[in-house]
């Protein structure tokens, strides 16, 4: 004969019972529905944007400082350029700034700073690698 694990028999001690109630509100959170509704749309159009995506043709040469040949920027590649570009010149810095300045104002206060010290670095080094990038493609002679 089994017998039955543990977890499935009755303990020897029952526990008190609760006296915590749930209620349901009277009326509908519409400001809540409403925030869940988009976040599921968000999350829809996310798991079914590549299924829309469609590839572009570069030809026989590579394009660059500019949207890809007889595309616009609002195509997925004139996109790409458009937020490495952002992200190295505009996103970064103004974030290293941000985080040297914090960096700065705890060191005064005697509070630890190495952490937004370094956060601050790294993100300008990752904003001068970005252009340094963007600059040796945008000057690259063709490799034959």
């Amino acid at each position: 004969m089994k017998t039955a694990l543990a977890f499935w028999r009755r303990s020897e001690v029952f526990a008190s019972t609760s006296a915590h109630v749930l209620h349901r509100p009277d009326q509908i959170n519409w400001i809540h529905v409403a925030i869940k509704m988009g976040l599921s749309l968000i999350l829809a159009g996310n798991l079914l944007a590549p299924f829309a995506a469609r590839a572009q043709n570069l030809g026989t040469s590579p394009q660059f400082g500019q949207a890809v040949q007889g595309q616009q920027a609002t195509t997925v590649e004139g996109t790409v350029l458009n937020i490495v570009n952002w992200g190295c010149n505009v996103i970064a810095p103004v974030i290293a700034v941000a985080c040297l300045g914090i960096a700065g104002w705890h060191f005064k206060s005697g509070r630890g700073y190495m952490g937004w010290g370094v956060s601050g670095v790294a993100l300008m080094v990752i904003s001068g690698l970005g252009r340094m990038a963007e600059g040796f493609i945008t000057q690259a002679q063709g490799i034959q």
